[in-house]
């Protein structure tokens, strides 16, 4: 069974309303059999640095874990050796680690033109899923997905219900099954808890990054050196 933690960038805010540009949707798809062992390696790395194996490490957490910047963050970490030394660890780890990136990147602005009345999120969780489908055809296997239903920036909203409705219904057209091998409901987890997710939260970002700002894949090295190298080769970026 393969098992698809799920995270996003950006957000679902109107531009008007100071929202991004872009929404990133990315899913991190882990086969069963590696799951306990990547958790073991990243509780190592946890507790090398903060002898905490349960802190939460995400790509905003990170980027202001650098001593350098003003910005604080609860994994912020004052000596800018042993900073660059968790940046290497965390890259060689997520180099190393048997994952496999399913992405759907969304232009906002273009898709209210297009869809005014869609919710995007909903939209591009839809089409994720049926990548992860896709990709469990492939494999002649079964899986699930495990999110954190929470979204926002600053004051986070709940979308279990939302995204059990779109979720139910990518599964089950009346009788029949559409994205047959999937096989349970969506299940929803905090991140702070869910190392998945978090990965899914590290991978994310540099894809976010890349179309928010303009830059090319090559000038930015964690999606060079990290996300790049772990985006599907079997199955394209979606976008929305």
């Amino acid at each position: 069974m393969y098992l698809m933690y799920v995270d996003e960038s950006g957000d679902t805010a109107p531009i008007s309303q100071k929202g991004k540009k872009y929404l990133v949707l990315c899913g991190a798809v882990i086969h069963e059999n590696d799951k306990i062992d990547i958790e073991r390696e990243f509780r190592k790395i946890k507790d090398k640095f903060y002898q905490n194996s349960d802190v939460e490490i995400k790509s905003n957490f990170l980027r202001y874990a650098n001593p350098d910047l003003k910005e604080g963050s609860p994994i912020k970490l004052h000596d800018r050796a042993k900073y660059d030394e968790l940046e290497t660890d965390l890259k060689l780890f997520l180099q190393k680690i048997p994952v496999e990136l399913l992405s759907v990147v969304v232009n906002k602005e273009k898709f209210w033109e297009k869809y005014p009345a869609q919710n995007v999120y909903n939209m591009a969780y839809a089409s994720l899923l049926q990548s992860f489908n896709d990709l469990l055809k492939m494999e002649n296997a079964y899986g699930i997905t495990i999110i954190d239903p929470r979204e926002g920036q600053v004051v986070k909203k709940f979308m279990d219900k939302e995204l059990d409705e779109v979720h139910h219904a990518m599964r089950w057209d009346y009788r029949e099954l559409k994205c047959e091998n999937i096989i349970e409901k969506v299940l929803f987890s905090d991140s702070g808890k869910t190392i998945g997710i978090q990965i899914a939260d590290l991978l994310c970002y540099p894809i976010f990054h890349i179309f928010e700002y303009g830059k090319q894949p090559e000038d930015y090295w964690r999606y060079t050196e990290i996300t790049g190298k772990k985006l599907s080769k079997r199955l394209c970026t979606k976008f929305i």
